[in-house]
């Protein structure tokens, strides 16, 4: 089907971002997806004998801050958790366990642990928000922002998905 009124698609360079320093920001969880990847294993193996995982990948949106006089509110960090699921191993909770109950403000009760997290429960938890920490993690000459830790709110910021 054509497009009925006129379109016209223009020509941007590419905009460049620094890294955030690091420090506390208080985000909203934007989106949340899931997609199947060959686990890290069997990645370079031919497609029929790779093993496929669930990949969940959460992109938070800061809601203040500032970087050398521009305001932060709306870059993005983003967090890929593998596996899937939630276990609490000899550190602690993993990071799918601080994620969700950061963005709850509360522990996960007994039924919400044994009922396991489902897409509608991870649908749930965007627009709320919560604490990140950031921490540089360098790859080459590259500096990326890497999120070490995840805390609760102490007070309700104006929410990004309300504009």
């Amino acid at each position: 089907m054509p497009i009925d009124s006129k379109v016209s698609v223009g020509k941007r360079e590419k905009k460049e971002y620094p890294p955030l320093p690091e420090t506390i920001y208080q985000v909203e969880l934007l989106d949340v997806t899931a997609h199947q990847n060959a686990t890290y294993q069997t990645r370079n193996k031919p497609k029929e004998e790779q093993e496929i995982e669930t990949i969940l990948n959460f992109q938070f949106t800061l809601l203040a801050g500032t970087q050398n006089g521009e305001a932060l509110r709306g870059r993005n960090v983003w967090a890929n958790f593998v596996p899937a699921y939630l276990y609490i191993g000899k550190n602690g909770k993993n990071a799918l366990y601080r994620i969700v109950e950061a963005l709850l403000g509360r522990d996960l009760t007994l039924e919400e642990e044994g009922g396991g997290i489902d897409e509608k429960f991870l649908n749930s938890l965007i627009s709320k928000q919560c604490r990140i920490f950031t921490k540089h993690k360098k790859s080459g000459n590259s500096v990326y922002n890497n999120i070490e830790s995840y805390a609760v709110i102490d007070a309700q910021l104006p929410s990004l998905t309300d504009e």
